[in-house]
């Protein structure tokens, strides 16, 4: 759960963590390139993921607050290059946050896509869910729909969210176990994606997470 007051949000030092997706894997903090087919790495991706701060980021950022940023750069090929070392200044502390914050993209405009995100009309009278979206650009949206809602609506609100690339064709996933949704006239319920995550994955570009999934 992320913390909402500001006095305990600015007190906390904050740890920067940059994730490359390449097509022949990934890297963190551009160090040496990590295989999708490792267990490890597909589990610390599917953390991610999940907006949770993976096992293994736990132990390196214990009393941080840490921004994600995960940059899809699939369509490229790592390159082997010198490691790049980032040392930290000031201070030193414990790696580790308890209350990670992921982001996939500059904060700049955060504020104003908040404003025009497309509204979910919810029944308070029936059981409320929350969806995790990942758009194929890596942003992570946690959206609460009632459990009769259909998938059709989860697809409407991508197509409505600012800069969702909801114009062009996608199709709807699950991400681990990796199921493609096709019958989009499924309640949630039906299709048992309560407390679930969704991805949009477009049909002609490339697709986030695709090698990991």
């Amino acid at each position: 759960m992320w913390l909402s007051s500001q006095s305990i949000h600015f007190s906390l030092p904050k740890a920067d963590t940059t994730i490359k997706l390449w097509k022949n894997g990934f890297t963190v903090n551009d160090g040496e390139l990590r295989s999708y087919t490792d267990a490890a790495n597909q589990r610390f991706l599917e953390s991610i993921k999940k907006g949770e701060l993976p096992l293994e980021l736990q132990k390196i950022f214990d009393k941080e607050e840490v921004d994600v940023k995960v940059h899809d750069k699939k369509n490229e090929v790592y390159m082997l290059k010198k490691p790049v070392f980032h040392a930290f200044t000031g201070q030193g502390y414990r790696l580790g946050s308890a209350t990670p914050r992921i982001i996939s993209k500059a904060k700049k405009g955060v504020e104003e896509t908040e404003k025009r995100r497309p509204m979910v009309v919810l029944n308070m009278s029936e059981p409320i869910t929350s969806v995790q979206i990942w758009l194929a650009d890596g942003t992570r949206i946690v959206q609460k729909f009632n459990v009769t809602h259909r998938i059709s609506h989860i697809r409407d609100f991508i197509i409505n969210y600012p800069g969702a690339h909801g114009r062009c064709p996608f199709t709807l996933t699950t991400s681990l176990p990796f199921l493609e949704l096709l019958d989009e006239s499924l309640t949630l319920e039906e299709a048992n994606l309560k407390n679930a995550v969704v991805v949009q994955r477009l049909k002609k570009n490339t697709e986030p997470f695709r090698s990991a999934s």
